[in-house]
């Protein structure tokens, strides 16, 4: 039986909720690629009728047979047994894992990370995962092991599983800290937990990074000046970007969009909360593919400012 393939295109807008759909309902996109405002793709003829569920438009080129695609793929990779070599080695090379590597200075933590990975399944001759459970692991492991390590990130290339971290800077507590507090950087404030201060900031206020948050400076009700000690957190929504890139080994963009995804996700603070995620743009060029994300997070923007020489008493 000739088995065919459909070529549809779709808006460039509307890449990311393609993508989404497509890894919802488990369509096949292949050889998808950009031309001029449009976004063009194959899908197995027999799943057509998946994409009838989409809220948005897609619109149907022409079908094409089997070999006639294999011949048309030999082209961009300039003969047929490129093409062979190239499906072969992913079928080799997409199913299980061969080596399982932790990247980090504490020889405590790499052993505990071994024995958290085989509980989660993760071995060598165990299947490799999918990048949604790569996500899920790593927002565990960042909760795991959030006070030994500033940064962790978890990802797979090839047939590696890869784990790599910094272990954390201790902070050392004092007590009686007079310090101000200010804005690290800009955001639009979220919350505030402040324990000790006076707060002069209210929930949706703007502040710059350098602006005060809460003082040490209080007056009585016989106005008198008191310096207090300053304790607390204040949360804000930060606006930020980030891109990541990976070579363009001809890889399914889909797969290659959730690589992406996943590894400008474990560049984002450890106790940032993810508000919102936008797809700025994700390109691909000869040697690489890159995209670009809008994220809003709240994080706790508070740094303490010069300590205060004086302590006035009342």
């Amino acid at each position: 039986m000739k088995i065919g393939y459909d070529l549809y295109h779709i808006q460039e807008e509307l890449i990311y909720e393609l993508l989404e759909y497509a890894k919802t309902k488990k369509v096949r996109l292949i050889h998808l690629r950009k031309k001029d405002d449009m976004y063009q793709f194959y899908i197995p003829t027999y799943q057509r009728y998946l994409l009838k569920g989409l809220s948005y438009p897609v619109q149907y080129l022409k079908t094409e047979g089997l070999w006639k695609y294999i011949f048309f793929l030999s082209k961009q990779y300039l003969n047929i047994i490129g093409v062979l070599v190239f499906f072969i080695s992913v079928l080799i090379s997409s199913f299980l894992i061969f080596d399982v590597r932790i990247k980090g200075t504490m020889t405590e933590v790499n052993e505990d990370m071994k024995v958290s990975l085989k509980n989660e399944n993760i071995d060598i001759m165990k299947p490799l995962q999918s990048y949604e459970k790569l996500n899920e692991i790593l927002l565990h492991f960042k909760e795991l092991y959030k006070d030994q390590v500033e940064y962790i990130n978890i990802y797979q290339t090839g047939s590696v599983f890869h784990i790599e971290y910094t272990k954390r800077t201790q902070e050392e507590v004092k007590e009686d800290d007079y310090r101000n507090i200010y804005a690290k950087k800009d955001g639009m404030i979220q919350s505030l937990d402040v324990k000790s201060g006076l707060s002069v900031v209210k929930k949706n206020d703007y502040v710059k990074k350098g602006d005060l948050l809460v003082e040490n400076t209080i007056i009585s009700t016989q106005n008198k000046t008191k310096i207090i000690p300053v304790e607390g957190h204040v949360y804000a929504y930060t606006f930020n970007q980030y891109e990541a890139s990976i070579p363009d080994v001809k890889q399914d963009s889909a797969e290659a969009f959730y690589e992406l995804l996943l590894k400008i996700r474990s560049q984002l603070p450890t106790q940032a909360v993810i508000d919102k995620e936008n797809v700025l743009q994700m390109t691909r060029t000869r040697s690489k593919i890159t995209l670009k994300m809008h994220y809003t997070l709240i994080e706790d923007i508070a740094v303490k400012g010069e300590e205060n020489e004086e302590n006035l008493e009342t």
